[in-house]
């Protein structure tokens, strides 16, 4: 049976900070998810500069392929055994990559098939963390605090896209020269993993709820089976796919698009600027996500927001000035974490608790698909460049696939008109 959706009067915000576990976790994944910020912008922007479109497609062919394998794997697992031991293992395993780039950068040796290798590995991780650190958030709160808690969470992360890339850029410029100095922002990712790793202890013990005696292909098949029969689950899920494939690409590619606009090391300050737009966006996009995912139906504003992230891509494609190109980040920002938060939100808020493992595992798939997405546009970024046709093909690239995401709601508006959560 589907939960109800929980009654927003039940739960405040002030009321779950004063929770010791919940403020503990919600603050050490905000020092943590700062240093996830810092490293993504000089792992895009060292290997953008040294190995272009190209470059930035093979990163996220190597982060979607294990994404893509081990999603549902990774949700079945944070459903039978003890969460809090699950996620300790993966943040060890990416506190080691961050030190394993880190290592690298100081001794000036990071070739495409390294960075190629720690993405991969942190894709692994990421199926695993992903849903014990989302369901973590669930068991920490009574499940009238659901979907409040889930929605803070998602405020933590807009609120660190905002900081995080302007972090990143300042740790970038600091060096004896102009050129960036990606090793600094590796190095703060590493420290940034103390708080979290300090704050595991004090999560509680969730073992799952699955049956003791249900094999774990059993397991695996009643996650798919549970959304199957859900209709307003596979809803959800198809309205995530299209933002995720269509729309969200569009974060990945700055790098490219800065490349192609400036040219020189000082081009890493338009990124960081970019990236804090994108953030400023998020912010706000999970605000109104709090304020009116129980106020206005939720299918009309799943269908306008995807539509409005489509329109900002299209309006960020055509950018030829900074205000402009920062205006339309920032509204690509609001819209896509919008579409997204409120997405998540209503998923959990809809699934049994001994299932939400699964589920958030299943919608997570939609992430391997937005890394090959990814993947793709800048594979053929770098083939419509060396044809000089199209001029840099970023532009055109970045157009058809936002034509597509509105296109796509479109398509679904029949059952985003009617979109109830029973």
């Amino acid at each position: 049976m589907t939960s109800p959706l929980p009654n927003p009067a039940k739960a405040t915000m002030a009321g779950l900070l004063h929770r010791p576990g919940f403020r503990a976790f919600w603050l050490a994944n905000l020092v943590s998810n700062l240093g996830t910020s810092a490293f993504v912008l000089a792992i895009n922007w060292l290997t953008v500069k040294q190995h272009g479109a190209a470059g930035i497609a093979s990163l996220a062919l190597a982060y979607g392929l294990p994404q893509m394998l081990l999603q549902l794997v990774g949700g079945t697992v944070s459903d039978r055994i003890d969460r809090r031991r699950l996620f300790g293992l993966t943040q060890s395993g990416l506190l080691l990559m961050a030190l394993l780039v880190l290592i690298a950068s100081l001794r000036g040796l990071v070739p495409l098939w390294l960075l190629a290798l720690v993405n991969g590995a942190n894709g692994v991780l990421a199926a695993f963390d992903t849903p014990a650190r989302t369901a973590l958030v669930t068991d920490l709160v009574e499940p009238e605090e659901v979907t409040l808690a889930q929605q803070l969470y998602s405020l933590t992360t807009s609120a660190t896209n905002i900081f995080g890339p302007a972090l990143g850029g300042v740790l970038l410029s600091l060096g004896p020269t102009a050129r960036s100095h990606e090793e600094v922002a590796f190095a703060f990712d590493v420290f940034s993993f103390v708080p979290l790793l300090i704050a595991i202890p004090w999560l509680p013990r969730s073992t799952g709820r699955s049956a003791p005696k249900e094999s774990f292909r059993t397991s695996l098949r009643a996650g798919l089976r549970y959304v199957r029969e859900r209709a307003q689950l596979r809803t959800l899920l198809l309205v995530l796919s299209l933002v995720m494939v269509l729309g969200m690409p569009f974060q990945g590619l700055l790098p490219v698009f800065v490349q192609r606009h400036l040219s020189g090391e000082t081009g890493h300050g338009f990124y960081a600027a970019l990236m804090s737009a994108v953030g400023l966006g998020s912010f706000v996009g999970s605000l109104l996500g709090m304020e009116l995912v129980d106020r206005w139906r939720a299918g009309l504003l799943l269908a306008a927001s995807s539509a409005g992230l489509g329109v900002s891509v299209l309006l960020l494609s055509a950018s030829n000035v900074v205000h402009w190109a920062s205006l339309s980040a920032f509204l690509a920002g609001a819209f896509s974490t919008l579409a997204i938060s409120v997405d998540n939100a209503l998923l959990q808020a809809g699934s049994d608790r001994d299932m939400q493992g699964r589920v958030n595992a299943i919608s997570n798939l939609t992430k391997g698909l937005q890394s090959l997405s990814l993947a793709a546009a800048g594979y053929t970024i770098h083939g419509l460049a060396g044809s000089h046709r199209f001029g840099s093909g970023y532009q055109l690239v970045q157009a058809c696939l936002a034509l597509g995401l509105l296109a796509g709601v479109g398509a679904l508006w029949p059952r985003l008109r009617g979109f109830k959560l029973n």
